[in-house]
């Protein structure tokens, strides 16, 4: 599965993904307004595409000026209206779309005229048809609510049968009957975390598969018999998030380190360059302090012209020790557009496996302790120490998120209500750092490390002219001093 987190331009995003759909779109949106996109899903169904969206039958969606969502069910595809939330049933408040059963768009964006100038954020996981199972259980539960339920996706209760018809196969030794039922359980086992039972009957062990049959049903009647029937829905909330939260931190590591490969790449170019103007400024600004305190009548002026100086000194004096210690660093390895692709995707996998967010309180500090050395590696673009620390993981070296093990209601929600918090943080980290000016000056040197030795050559010639200037000025006003004197 592949993340990605965006801020900008979410209604050009959605579309570019939903002008891919070669099958389906399924989709259930609380407010939909967004005349662009809709046009999408019209010209999809028209193309033969199922199409299906829920919404929330009020005022915004049904009302004078909205869509006219006739034109897109006279083209063949369904849209299902809840009724507004109510005391025994909430407010429908998804806002998610499957593509094709791989991709899975979601977050906190409204497809809506409004939400363009909101502050939203969208994660697209793509490749993600485990993920997307979930999803299409989720959409299923929302069209049973308005009794239009038609997918044939992930359901607890035809598993749980199932199972026991398996269970019953392999106790009357009837194992040839197995594969047929076992087929059907294929498509929802990760969703309904029931890979170890397929596992076990793919080997033949069922004495195994009989124990973890047990185990599930067990399980499954205790949540029934508790009336915690909210589990599900709260695990598909919390994984959705731990997910955003991987995917914008991932967007976040991602732009430090190619901020921080520009700012070696910079130095290496023009570090010495801007160190010779840095000096010449301090110079020209130490001279014209010294002129001043001989001739200007203002104590002011004097003052302002020796702070000038003192501000010109420092910098080059901070820019000098930076560049020295740039210039010893270990060098950063130069990857070719393959090599920094596999870097990326083997990063996010260990990322995956160790967010330190994704863990309760019993196990966080550790989970922190491997990110923090992960962050570390992949901005060193080291590849060796990354795939080191990934394969640790990969090994059994924490447990599984707690999206995949926590079973009380309470606790689901206060770990929704943390991971909420997070991903606001987050989010308010990563617009200020790409409203940052480094950030600016990188985007402008170039989408990739190949474009910056052009950017680099024209900002050498600015730089070397500013200097031919700051000498002249040096050249001037020493030649105004000997005069004076």
């Amino acid at each position: 599965m592949e993340l990605k987190a965006h801020f900008s331009d979410l209604h050009k995003v959605i579309i570019e993904h939903l002008e891919q759909a070669e099958t389906e779109i399924i989709g259930a949106i609380a407010w939909f307004t967004d005349r662009d996109i809709f046009d999408v899903l019209c010209r999809k169904a028209q193309s033969g595409v199922k199409v299906a969206i829920a919404l929330i039958g009020d005022e915004i969606n049904q009302g004078r000026g909205g869509l006219n969502f006739q034109r897109l069910e006279n083209l063949g595809g369904q849209v299902i209206f809840l009724p507004p939330g109510s005391r025994d049933e909430p407010t429908m408040h998804h806002k998610f779309c499957v593509i094709d059963g791989i991709t899975v768009i979601n977050g906190s964006y409204n497809w809506s005229h409004k939400a363009r100038s909101n502050d939203e954020n969208i994660m697209v996981a793509t490749d993600a048809a485990a993920f997307a199972v979930k999803y299409l259980a989720a959409f299923e539960g929302v069209a049973a609510r308005a009794g239009q339920g038609s997918l044939v996706i992930a359901d607890t209760d035809a598993a749980r049968r199932r199972l026991e018809m398996i269970r019953n196969l392999i106790m009357l030794g009837e194992e040839a009957d197995v594969a047929q039922q076992l087929g059907k359980l294929r498509p929802v086992a990760e969703a309904l975390q029931l890979e170890r039972i397929i596992v076990a009957l793919d080997k033949g062990e069922y004495r195994l598969a009989l124990e973890a049959i047990e185990t599930y049903l067990r399980r499954a009647t205790a949540i029934v018999v508790a009336g915690q029937y909210e589990i599900p829905r709260l695990r598909l909330q919390l994984e959705a998030l731990e997910l955003r939260l991987e995917s914008m931190s991932d967007e976040k590591a991602e732009q430090e380190r190619r901020l921080i490969i520009f700012n070696r790449r910079h130095d290496d170019a023009l570090g010495g360059l801007i160190q010779r103007v840095l000096k010449a400024r301090a110079v020209l600004a130490r001279q014209l302090a010294a002129t001043n305190t001989q001739t200007a009548e203002s104590s002011v002026a004097v003052a302002t012209a020796e702070a000038e100086a003192e501000e010109a000194e420092r910098a080059y004096e901070e820019y000098a020790e930076q560049h020295e210690e740039l210039q010893h660093a270990e060098p950063l390895p130069r990857l070719d557009a393959e090599a920094d692709l596999e870097l990326k995707q083997l990063y996010r996998k260990a990322c995956s496996l160790c967010h330190p967010d994704k863990f309760g309180d019993d196990m966080k500090a550790n989970a922190h302790a491997v990110f923090v050395e992960l962050q570390s590696a992949y901005r060193s673009n080291d590849f060796t120490w990354i795939r080191e620390i990934h394969d640790k993981l990969k090994a059994g070296g924490l447990p599984d998120a707690r999206s995949h093990t926590l079973n009380e209601v309470e606790v689901l929600r206060a770990a929704i209500a943390e991971l909420e918090h997070a991903i606001t943080r987050l989010v308010a980290e990563l617009r200020e750092l790409q409203a940052s000016d480094a950030i600016r000056m990188m985007a402008a040197a170039g989408a990739t490390e190949t474009d910056w030795p052009v950017f680099f050559e024209r900002q050498r010639k600015y730089l070397e002219t500013q200097l031919e200037r700051i000498e002249q000025d040096i050249r001037e006003l020493q030649t105004e001093e000997t005069v004076t004197l």
